[in-house]
């Protein structure tokens, strides 16, 4: 390039203050994406947990649900269950928009840099979702009738026969 008397030699764009350089935006890549697949384990982690958790508590509920004396118990615990899967269902939808803000800006540096990652998969939106959706659901379903069931019973339950038993403070006879 020449240079005439008087004229200016213009010097390439540094990049800005505002602007990242090329190197800040491979590690805010490699960052984002390991950031996403975190939350992605963690929805998964945390769904396994809850829903195994309300397995099991299901079926010590359906093993105790003969005893009326647990009724009030049983009632705690179907509360407790239907929390689990409640709680569960809002931190995956939670998590997951985390997951695909992350994703979203790996594709935005992609197409900065031409790569195509995460820019070129192909698949069915929203599946998973609504099967996920429909297990907490039927999960819920679950939960209700255990509760209906409670509360049917301790409703249609007779009063125990007051005559039959010894007074409080004695002991029975022999």
């Amino acid at each position: 390039m020449s240079e005439r008397p008087g004229q200016e030699v213009k010097q390439p764009d540094a990049p800005s203050a505002s602007e990242p350089t090329d190197e800040q935006l491979l590690v805010e890549y490699q960052t984002a994406q390991d950031s996403a697949h975190h939350h992605d384990n963690l929805i998964w982690s945390i769904t396994s947990i809850m829903w195994g958790a309300s397995l099991v508590l299901l079926g010590f509920i359906i093993q105790a649900a003969t005893n009326p004396a647990l009724a009030s118990l049983i009632v705690a615990a179907t509360v407790l269950g239907i929390l689990l899967n409640l709680c569960v269902l809002i931190a995956a939808f939670q998590l997951n928009s985390v997951k695909n803000q992350k994703y979203d800006r790996c594709k935005e540096i992609e197409g900065r840099f031409g790569l195509r990652q995460h820019r070129t998969v192909q698949y069915a939106r929203g599946v998973q979702r609504v099967f996920y959706v429909l297990v907490t659901v039927v999960f819920l379903i679950a939960w209700g009738t255990v509760l209906q069931t409670v509360y049917k019973s301790s409703a249609t339950a007779e009063p125990p026969n007051r005559a039959l038993q010894p007074p409080v403070g004695t002991t029975p006879a022999k």
